[in-house]
């Protein structure tokens, strides 16, 4: 389903007009828009469980690093050998930490997308029930145009141009599938992008 002529300021709009007067409905525009939503939740879903994880080994690792600094603390702590391993471990578990802080910030990123997707869930709701303003065209452009500032991330206004471009909810879900395995969580270096 081809949804371009849709997006406000597009140039092409009109090419597409003939095409798509004779297949377009506001139930079409219904289903697509929740398809949306439910991309956009998959996304935001997709992005926490890399993040969970990261946050995951942090801990692990942190433990890991007081269990050794708890065992050269029991042993001779008063040997300069012991006090440069004894160094490490602290720096250790330091970058660990700020690691595992940048991490949390997912929830922040997650929190806001899963709002994006009430807010469109709402709107679609309130908007639909109008069945006047439905069966309009340009209240469709004015409800996408609104939809769309609302999108902060990359990804979500990536997603939703594919949806208004009328590329599937599968590709969409390939899209973010891909994404998702290019992000970078690694655990030392504080190099976690998560936006």
């Amino acid at each position: 389903m081809d949804l371009t002529h849709l997006v406000p300021d597009s140039d092409e709009r009109d090419a597409h007009e003939g095409d798509a007067l004779a297949s377009w409905t506001p139930e079409q525009q219904t289903a697509h828009m929740l398809e949306l939503c439910e991309a956009q939740m998959e996304s935001a879903l997709s992005e926490a469980d890399l993040a969970v994880d990261s946050l995951t080994r942090a801990f692990a690792s942190v433990a890991e690093s007081a269990n050794a600094l708890r065992s050269l603390a029991q042993g001779h702590a008063d040997s300069q050998a012991n006090g440069a391993d004894l160094q490490r471990q602290i720096e250790a578990i330091t970058e660990q930490m700020s690691s595992a802080v940048v991490a949390f910030q997912f929830y922040d990123k997650l929190s806001q997308r899963l709002g994006h997707v009430r807010h469109s869930l709402s709107s679609l709701a309130l908007f639909v029930c109008d069945r006047k303003q439905a069966r309009e065209r340009e209240q469709w452009r004015r409800l996408f145009a609104t939809l769309r500032r609302l999108y902060r991330t990359e990804e979500e206004r990536q997603l939703f141009r594919m949806m208004v471009e009328g590329r599937s909810v599968e590709e969409a879900r390939d899209h973010i599938h891909q994404t998702t395995l290019t992000m970078r969580l690694p655990i030392a270096g504080g190099d976690i992008e998560l936006f």
